[in-house]
């Protein structure tokens, strides 16, 4: 028979004791060991997710909003014009005029009239009345989309936005045609069109760079050009700003408004397209615009909208 004195009959004692410490520690260790491995898969799930953001940042951001133009302002699918992608139409013919006026001068197969000096602006000729706009497309920040709800030129197609520019042409989601949204450049391939106007820059007066403006306008002619060749392009004058906004206006200024127009006018030759200098129709004496002509000294009164309109009817190719 064993024996145990007291000292070991303790220790026998505190062994199951002890045993159960040890598998405690044991579980505890497995729980923040399991914690820890949670913790880390985690971790690497969102630093890899955002990896994969900062590569693909248009896989993960939200749908764009997609503004349409004016509520006012109805737009011609190409559905109702001519099957599902509108088929261009063809440039008058030499001899004949739309609105039954006098005769359109003629044109090679670029679109340019035979004769016709770039360098100018166009000059003044016999009104045309509305329907000569029938197959005009206007491109223009919301300057230009409030002289067409102002003046009901709704025969026109406006591919019009507020703060359009010649970057965003290219980018914003902006005409509806059908129920989906295209860019002002891509919207040009689903529509038919004989004349584009267009009057962009007030925007792009802040950028540091008058070079991008220019080189971006004539990306936008180029993209009409490849849509259709025999259209008429009008590059307006931007137009001028009062003086209260143009002395304490961040960017907006008369002066600088200048130096884009006479880029636009240089531009307007090089590329042979026709350059309208619409300002001198809204313009003060100085080459403002009057106080009294815009609520808020940029965008203008329907009246002034109208003088607008009318001088572009009286300053046509035919």
């Amino acid at each position: 028979m064993t024996r145990y004195t007291v000292e070991d009959y303790g220790r026998h004692l505190s062994r199951p004791a002890s045993r159960k410490r040890v598998r405690r520690r044991r579980r505890r260790g497995s729980t923040i060991a399991v914690s820890m491995l949670i913790l880390c898969t985690v971790i690497m799930v969102s630093a890899i997710g955002s990896a994969l953001e900062l590569c693909m940042p248009d896989a993960f951001a939200e749908e764009d909003i997609m503004c349409p133009l004016s509520s006012a302002q109805p737009i011609v699918s190409p559905s109702q014009e001519q099957g599902s992608v509108a088929a261009i139409a063809p440039a008058p013919e030499a001899g004949v005029d739309e609105t039954g006026g006098s005769s359109v001068p003629s044109q090679d197969s670029q679109g340019q009239t035979a004769g016709y000096d770039y360098s100018q602006p166009v000059p003044q000729s016999p009104a045309v009345d509305s329907s000569y706009f029938d197959d005009a497309i206007f491109i223009g920040d919301s300057r230009t989309e409030g002289m067409i709800t102002a003046t009901g030129l709704y025969n026109a197609k406006a591919f019009t936005h507020k703060g359009l520019t010649v970057d965003t042409a290219f980018k914003d989601l902006v005409v509806e045609i059908d129920g989906q949204y295209y860019t002002v450049v891509d919207a040009l391939n689903y529509t038919s069109f004989n004349k584009v106007y267009i009057m962009l820059g007030i925007n792009e007066t802040g950028w540091i760079y008058s070079s991008k403006f220019i080189e971006g306008y004539v990306k936008i002619i180029d993209a009409i050009k490849a849509a259709n060749p025999n259209a008429q392009i009008y590059v307006q004058e931007i137009l001028p700003v009062s003086n209260s906004v143009s002395s304490t206006h961040d960017y907006i200024k008369n002066s600088k408004i200048d130096e884009y127009n006479q880029l636009l006018r240089q531009m307007a030759e090089e590329q042979q397209v026709y350059f309208i200098d619409t300002a001198s129709s809204v313009a003060a004496e100085d080459g403002s615009l009057p106080e009294e002509a815009a609520v808020d000294g940029i965008h203008m009164k329907n009246s002034y909208c109208q003088k607008w309109l009318d001088y572009l009817k009286t300053h046509t190719v035919s």
